[in-house]
């Protein structure tokens, strides 16, 4: 899959409607005249902004959008209403419709898909592809007419309740026409988040990997040793979980499943799917948990857990292991406040990384979240053309809004850090240092 935009409205901080868009504007048609998609398509994108000013909020949304097409048709039928997160500050935007829309390529060909959602289900669903030099529509759904077709060539019957997409339903039935089609997007697609306890998951996947043999211990040693922190060796540290332990877990997976699930939060939408118990290979799982040997002095160097390690240890591997796997296999990730506990430099080799068509022959596509305003610096070693840097804002009303650099007139010169931090382009926070002084004397005495 090659993301080539991604359109939402009324989700979370975004009232109106914003795009984030990765075609190089060198295309001025519907599809490349010889076919090279990696040619037009940015594998590199930066969104910008302040605190609070909606940053993740987009993120959430593409998040949002392939959890739907991964989970509406099992997970979330189980929830008492639609599960959604429309803007919350106008009064109007709850009774509202949200929509989402993917434009991409899949296979070499254009596709556009998208749906929008209300508090009782799927309001429309639509997904249309460029076989020749023209929009086909393969699908079409609509509530409001009662309308649910697809294109003469599919011959295929639909049938769905009113909250699940059409295309999740193609993912459990794999004679289905758009089964592969919607495969591809949820397989092609990945996120990391700043959080702590998004991180401890994201360890505990390694981890499994690392036992189940997908990624290697020579992966996360070298990976390590890019960022010199001075760890020689990983190892896996395994344990038995007591039976009282795998019960409690069995008992919060099924009250997991049987809550209301009337809202979203970009974390805990990654729950998996699975029956309502646990079956009992997986209750036979064992705690694993990292090793580290670092370089000392000492002939024999006790090993470090995970718990001993630096914050930016933890950082380096929660990014560096996703992004290693999209490189070698292609796809989008995204990637929040990718800054956070990593140094300059080391981001720089990662970025440079998806930048390098030679290193990125898969063309996987970052899409990232940042305040690092030394990535937009003259001294950085990477790149970034103006459309592939984007600040996002915040209104008086609370609404995110989103820019492109592009959009601003510019001098090819121009220092985009510089302006960026004196407010030229917005995204940066609006600081009030006198009420916080005022804060101080008004506790003394």
């Amino acid at each position: 899959m090659i993301l080539l935009s991604f359109t939402v409205r009324n989700h979370k901080s975004i009232r109106d409607e914003v795009t984030v868009d990765l075609l190089r504007p060198s295309l001025k048609t519907l599809r490349p005249k010889d076919g090279d998609w990696n040619s037009v398509s940015y594998p590199l994108a930066g969104i910008f902004g302040g605190n609070a000013t909606g940053k993740s909020a987009i993120l959430d949304a593409f998040y949002y959008a392939f959890s739907a097409i991964k989970h509406s048709a099992t997970m979330w039928q189980a929830a008492k209403s639609m599960t959604r997160a429309p803007f919350k500050l106008d009064g109007i935007s709850q009774t509202g419709t949200s929509l989402y829309e993917l434009d991409l390529v899949h296979e070499g060909r254009r596709y556009v898909y998208g749906f929008e959602v209300d508090a009782e289900g799927i309001v429309q669903e639509w997904l249309n592809d460029v076989p020749t030099s023209r929009w086909r529509k393969i699908l079409v759904r609509n509530r409001k007419d009662n309308l649910l077709r697809t294109h003469p060539s599919f011959r295929s019957t639909l049938e769905v309740t009113p909250r699940e997409l059409v295309l999740s339903r193609a993912l459990l039935l794999k004679n289905s026409p758009l089964h592969s089609f919607a495969r591809d997007l949820v397989g092609s697609f990945d996120i990391v988040l700043v959080k702590d306890s998004h991180r401890a998951k994201r360890l505990a996947n390694i981890a499994d990997s690392l036992a189940d043999g997908d990624t290697t211990f020579g992966d996360l040693e070298a990976l390590l040793q890019v960022a010199d922190i001075g760890v020689m060796s990983v190892s896996l540290e395994e344990t038995n979980i007591p039976e009282r332990i795998r019960r409690a877990v069995q008992r919060f997976h099924q009250d997991l499943r049987t809550g209301d699930n009337t809202g979203t939060d970009i974390e805990n939408l990654h729950e998996t799917n699975g029956p309502s118990e646990l079956a009992d290979d997986e209750l036979e799982q064992v705690v694993r948990r990292f090793l580290f040997t670092h370089r000392g002095t000492a002939e024999d160097c006790p090993p470090f857990s995970i718990e001993e390690e630096s914050d930016g240890t933890i950082a380096w591997l929660a990014i560096a292991v996703p992004a290693l796997e999209a490189l070698r296999q292609g796809g989008l990730l995204l990637v929040d406040e990718i800054d956070a506990s990593l140094h300059p430099h080391l981001l720089e080799v990662l970025l440079g990384a998806f930048a390098d068509p030679v290193v990125n022959s898969r063309h996987a596509q970052l899409l990232f979240t940042s305040h690092e305003s030394f990535i937009l610096s003259p001294l950085s070693d990477v790149h970034l053309e103006p459309e592939q840097i984007w600040f996002s804002d915040k209104t008086y009303e609370g609404a995110t809004e989103l820019t492109c650099l592009a959009d601003f007139p510019r001098h090819p010169d121009a220092n985009v850090a510089k302006r960026y931090l004196t407010g030229r382009y917005g995204g940066t926070p609006r600081l009030s240092p006198s009420l916080f002084a005022a804060l101080i004397d008004s506790g003394e005495g």
